[in-house]
């Protein structure tokens, strides 16, 4: 079997990382708990769905789904991931939840699942790890029901340091910042802030009736709504996550945004020549 190639996105899907951050998540909205009813109104939850989740890890997502419906449902949790799928059955067996949550071994390409099966087919934070989302997007759709619904939670422009003291050094943020999402689609073919094109790839993979809805979900570490010990958790984390992959981040970080910058560079060459 050829040795996997490191990635920020395999990284990414570690069993202890996902666990970890998931916590820290979990925490982090309890401080917000809209965010539990938005959910639930654009998914339209409710008792007797039959909902598959696309790329659910260690099962975070799928659990909080069945958590926010009040009644009977039938959610499929797909990965690729064995030993995710193992952590993601065993924390749903500790939550209560085995009756109504299951989970298969698959990939965001060939769902599991038969034509038709699911009322609501959805993912989180998936499509950005991958290098053919409308292709993904399309097996969602063909194991949605007619009339169903295909949802992605996804992040939009990645969040860049601003301090409105320093305009100067806020603005090399930003550049820094649009450098690495270039740089990632030059490297790894993918694109880190999808959440801005998901219209027009929904579109393209035939869905129709398209709603979109932003969520601006600030971290601040000095919001007075958060416990002091989550905040110093968090940093934690962010600081061992760091030292962990250190090598690879550092690596893969400075080859993006180098050639992010590069190619910004090239482009302007090309206009004014």
């Amino acid at each position: 079997m050829p040795k996997r190639k490191k990635t920020i996105s395999a990284a990414a899907f570690k069993v202890r990382y996902l666990k970890r951050s998931r916590e820290l998540y979990r925490r982090y909205l309890e401080t917000r708990p809209w965010v539990r009813q938005l959910y639930k109104n654009f998914l339209g939850l409710r008792p007797g769905l039959r909902i598959v989740d696309v790329g659910c890890g260690t099962g975070d997502f799928t659990r909080h789904l069945a958590e926010l419906i009040d009644g009977r449902c039938s959610i499929v949790g797909v990965d690729t991931r064995a030993a995710s799928l193992r952590t993601a059955e065993s924390e749903t067996r500790k939550a209560g939840l085995a009756s109504r949550v299951s989970y298969r071994k698959g990939d965001a390409y060939t769902i599991p699942v038969s034509d038709g099966h699911a009322d609501l087919t959805c993912c989180r934070t998936l499509l950005m790890h991958l290098t053919e989302p409308l292709k993904a997007v399309k097996e969602m759709a063909r194991v949605t029901k007619k009339g169903g619904i295909v949802a992605a939670v996804e992040r939009g422009k990645m969040n860049a340091v601003f301090d409105p003291e320093d305009e100067e050094y806020s603005a090399l943020a930003e550049k820094l910042g649009r450098a690495y999402l270039r740089g990632m689609r030059k490297l790894e073919g993918k694109e880190y802030a999808i959440g801005d094109r998901l219209p027009s790839i929904f579109m393209k993979a035939g869905l129709g009736d398209l709603r979109a809805e932003v969520q601006a979900d600030p971290s601040l570490l000095c919001d007075s709504r958060r416990k002091l010990e989550d905040v110093k958790d968090e940093l934690r984390f962010e600081l061992e996550t760091y030292r962990e992959t250190k090598k690879l981040r550092g690596r893969s970080l400075w080859r993006a945004v180098g050639r992010g910058g590069r190619s910004a560079l090239s482009s302007r060459n090309t206009r004014r020549g």
